[in-house]
């Protein structure tokens, strides 16, 4: 009895101690989930708002713990496809992602371990930004077969990616001819430097820089031949840091900003005072509707203004618009600048120069190379544009390029460019001469 009773015993101190370990083990689980779970969260809210370098750290680390999940995979691959000199490793995400994919994808879920059919696309993306155009080629025409065929405004786009693949290599084999000049060091610092925009006179410029929660607006003076330090005029805007500057006028006191909050886009306007500049104000309803109006240019003359829009009418996405300066000082009703210039796609970022007979814009329509593009036009004798040309490889590349600010009757102009050896930041302001 004493041996059955100590076998017993044994017996019920093993039990506990095994019940002891599931319990800490189901604990460990249930702490672990609990911290992906908060971890997804966080990425799923930096990625909603396109901070996808603060989003990357936590996909990472729900990656580690789930591998064969293929929508976080797909995550990964997005965040690496939109920071700047990390796009070449998204392609081994999007690669895995794309072998578990299905149409019946659930957003927001950490349970969600397929990937959306998107994922095919952007890996398209990835292998052509990575000048792999055959199988960027192939991703497409897979992704193609996803669609339904009454998905028309998608089969176009798809169809324009697939003949971005084919123009690429066309337009890298005739290289355009150009120099590059570094501008002062005070304008480019370490931080990227973009959306560079000069007064009519070159004594005055405006452009973005990036810095740790915002893009901030800068402005400086051309005073004995130098720049001075540049000023942060974002809080004199009243900006939140939404607002992305896009022109400034002859003499440099009066700017057009663009206030971007992901969800509308309005054109904005502020007049400097002599000692400060003014809270942007927003235009009046000709210019701005409750669809999408961005990057606002005005001629030198001051009699039009050209700017993007997708407001109904057009012609697909972001159309071209321009608008007179009637007597009464208000902007007239605009007028869509037609098929010669806006694409069924996105056509943005114009500048019409040289008394409005010179545009050079950004465009994902017309012989692109991919993403978007810088093309030229020119107003000929009969009142209609010319045929858009491209700038050209290397100017344009399979990425996206969508700021080009043009001087000299556009024999020249600024861009920001980056990687390159002389510059100060991630990305910098130069000025382009043709040859």
């Amino acid at each position: 009895r004493k041996e059955i009773m100590i076998n017993n015993i044994m017996k019920m101190k093993r039990f506990a101690v095994l019940l002891l370990i599931l319990t800490i083990g189901y604990t460990a689980r249930s702490q672990d989930n609990t911290r992906l779970q908060e971890a997804f969260y966080e990425a799923e809210y930096f990625l909603m708002r396109g901070d996808y370098s603060d989003a990357l750290p936590y996909y990472q680390g729900i990656y580690a713990a789930m591998p064969d999940n293929a929508s976080i995979a797909f995550r990964l691959g997005l965040c690496y496809l939109n920071i700047e000199g990390s796009k070449n490793m998204s392609i081994e995400y999007l690669e895995k992602a794309s072998q578990q994919v299905t149409a019946k994808y659930r957003e927001g879920s950490l349970r969600q371990t397929e990937a959306p059919y998107e994922a095919i696309f952007f890996l398209g993306d990835a292998y052509r930004i990575n000048y792999m155009f055959e199988k960027a080629r192939e991703a497409y025409s897979r992704y193609r077969e996803t669609l339904l065929q009454s998905d028309i405004e998608n089969l176009m786009f798809v169809d324009q990616q697939i003949a971005t693949c084919i123009n690429a290599p066309a337009l890298m084999a005739t290289p355009v001819k150009f120099t590059v000049e570094s501008i002062d060091h005070i304008i480019n610092d370490g931080n990227n430097n973009f959306f560079p925009v000069f007064s009519g006179d070159g004594k005055s410029i405006a452009y973005m820089t990036s810095m740790k929660f915002y893009d901030a607006i800068m402005f400086s003076r051309m005073v004995r031949n130098e720049w001075t330090p540049p000023v942060n005029i974002t809080p004199e805007l009243q900006s939140d840091g939404d607002h992305y500057v896009s022109f400034l006028s002859a003499t440099g006191d009066m700017m057009l900003l663009s206030k971007d909050d992901n969800l509308n886009s309005d054109i904005w306007m502020s007049r400097y005072d002599g000692s400060r500049w003014e809270p942007a104000q927003k235009l009046k309803k000709e210019i701005n509707t409750k669809y999408w109006e961005a990057h606002g240019f005005i001629t030198e003359d001051g009699s039009t203004m050209i700017f993007s829009s997708d407001r109904p009418g057009g012609f697909g996405g972001l159309d071209l618009y321009t608008s007179k300066l009637e007597k009464d000082g208000e902007w007239g009703k605009p007028v869509n600048m037609g098929p010669e210039i806006n694409t069924p796609y996105n056509d943005d970022r114009p500048f019409l120069i040289k008394n409005g007979t010179i545009l050079f814009f950004a465009s994902q329509g017309h012989t692109n190379m991919g993403g978007y593009d810088i093309f030229r036009s020119d107003m000929q004798y009969n009142g209609l544009w010319s045929k858009p040309v491209n700038l050209g490889y290397p100017l344009n590349n399979p990425d996206d390029n969508i700021f080009f600010f043009p001087t000299d009757g556009g024999k020249s102009g600024y861009m920001s460019l980056s990687g390159r050896e002389e510059g100060a930041g991630k990305a910098d302001i130069y000025r382009i001469r043709f040859k």
